[in-house]
């Protein structure tokens, strides 16, 4: 093996114990067997709760409308943003039994894999199905490496979402307006209504670990995107710096609103509480959307969104893709896969039922929801756009690996605010080497 291969295999091996994951890994390449007769496709990915089951089965179906004779197993594992699945694959890749196509976030994600030659570049299906012509300047970048392509987008989520709960702000006395609470102080004032009018129910629904890093990503953008891209390029590194401290305290009181039960609940239980009318607020992405439709829950009457405080003129991006792994059992198959996932039937059947927007602009807007038309004008109209440290794109996994446990070290009560701040920028200061892309995010 080369050197340098295996210096990069060691790392992402490193990533994963750093992670606290086990993993059995073999640290060879073994070379896969040949492509046989069976006509099959193997993908990975981490859709579980309903509505994302439901998106991914849509697009699944179109991949079979078109290959009837297919076999597609889809191997889906548990864990939102990754956290579960990701070691798997890793392990995978490295023992030569890659699948034909695995989920992965456009952008930092995919890096360690493609400076270990894991990855083949798929510049032909880009060109040949004209992609460059309709997937945005901003995603195109998040999917190369070195100037060629890795990655097919099959959507672009929102990160900086707050959902709430129409009828139960409706209720309150006097009634709260959801789309005035542009600041976190009237944000709160809101939380302190419903919780003294309703005892024993908890203003805002929250979920386990990385959704808690999530929330606290959210929390930063707001502080201004001058902030947050001093951030993903690594520039903050001093536990004192008062812009990370600012959003802490924003962090500390969010989390005097919360269930007591958030450490142990997943992301999609915690939208069901705002669902079951236990709550009025929740922070997640749009993929959070897909469960108020399989709840049938109407926009604007009995659910809406706003973006989180202070980052009104902002939209974080959290953009899912596929890629054609090195040495797959059916190369065929996986080109097959991906041209499905960057197709304007794919992606529009694949979006509405999944709260995303298509990653191409010429996706027919007939097809989506009273939800998507707000996200939408607002992905062609605000100022600024910022990629999710969270959902492995704005900062190497160095970096974002260890974050979810430091926030939840915080939102639990393990450390002080002085404490994560400095833990935090130590991330940064640590894994200085790995900032290998420089935002502009202005």
């Amino acid at each position: 093996m080369e050197p340098k291969k295996q210096t990069i295999i060691i790392v992402l091996v490193a990533v994963l114990v750093t992670a606290g994951i086990a993993v059995g890994v073999t640290y060879v390449l073994v070379a896969p067997p040949p492509e046989g007769a069976t006509d099959e496709l193997e993908i990975y990915h981490w859709w579980t709760s309903g509505g994302e089951a439901a998106a991914v089965g849509a697009l699944v179906d179109v991949f079979k409308d078109l290959y009837p004779t297919t076999i597609v197993k889809q191997r889906a594992i548990s864990g939102g943003s990754g956290i579960t699945m990701i070691p798997i694959i890793t392990a995978l890749i490295l023992a030569g039994e890659a699948p034909d196509a695995f989920q992965m976030h456009a952008g930092y994600e995919g890096i360690e894999y493609f400076k270990a030659d894991l990855l083949d570049d798929i510049n032909d299906i880009w060109t040949d199905n004209n992609l460059e012509t309709v997937i945005p300047d901003v995603v195109q970048s998040m999917c190369q490496f070195d100037g060629d392509y890795y990655m097919v987008p099959v959507n672009i989520h929102r990160s900086n979402v707050v959902w709430y709960n129409l009828k139960e702000l409706e209720a309150l006395t006097p009634a709260i307006d959801p789309k005035t609470l542009t600041n976190w102080t009237a944000f709160f004032d809101a939380c302190i209504a419903f919780e003294a009018e309703n005892p024993g129910k908890d203003a805002i629904s929250l979920g386990q670990a990385w959704t808690q890093a999530h929330l606290f990503e959210q929390i930063l953008a707001g502080e201004g995107i001058a902030v947050y891209e001093d951030w993903i390029n690594g520039d903050i590194i001093s536990g004192t710096d008062p812009d990370l401290l600012a959003a802490l305290t924003i962090l500390e009181t969010f989390m005097t609103y919360t269930n007591d039960d958030f450490n142990t609940i997943t992301w999609n239980d915690a939208t069901d509480l705002l669902i079951q009318n236990n709550s009025i607020f929740n922070v997640m992405g749009d993929w959070a959307n897909g469960e108020f439709l399989l709840a049938n829950s109407v926009y604007d009457d009995d659910y809406g969104t706003i973006a989180v405080p202070g980052t009104g003129d902002m939209y974080g991006l959290v953009v899912d893709a596929f890629q054609h792994p090195a040495g797959v059992a059916h190369p065929k198959n996986s080109d097959r896969w991906l041209e499905v996932v960057a197709s304007k039937e794919g992606q529009d059947a694949f979006n509405p039922l999944k709260g995303s927007i298509s990653a191409r602009t010429d996706s027919n807007l007939a097809l989506y929801g009273p939800y998507h038309e707000w996200t939408i004008d607002d992905f062609n109209s605000v100022a600024y756009m910022f990629p999710s440290v969270v959902h492995g794109s704005g900062a190497p996994q160095s970096f974002s690996s260890e974050l979810s446990s430091v926030i939840n070290a915080f939102c639990t009560g393990g450390a002080t605010k002085a404490e994560t701040a400095i833990a935090i920028a130590a991330l940064a200061s640590e894994n200085a080497a790995d900032f290998t892309t420089v935002w502009s995010l202005d």
